[in-house]
């Protein structure tokens, strides 16, 4: 007799593939209209996110990294 959680989780799967049925790729998701513009905001996030690490990294060395002046080194 199958137990709530053997009914809840369903059929073990088979093959090599059973692990990643989760992460299939649906080709006409991705043609749609609606996957076009999910792919579009992922690259412009991926562009946004790294031009704000650049940005933070430039004003880490301009105003947090220690300077070097003649009178340090004399």
């Amino acid at each position: 007799m199958l137990s709530a959680r053997d009914r809840r989780d369903g059929l073990p799967a088979e093959g090599a593939a059973a692990g990643l049925q989760g992460f299939a790729v649906d080709k006409t998701f991705l043609s749609s209209l609606k996957g076009i513009l999910l792919e579009t905001e992922l690259v412009f996030g991926i562009i946004l996110v790294s031009v704000f690490a650049y940005d933070a990294f430039k004003i880490y060395r301009t105003e947090m990294a220690p300077r070097t002046t003649q009178e340090d080194q004399q």
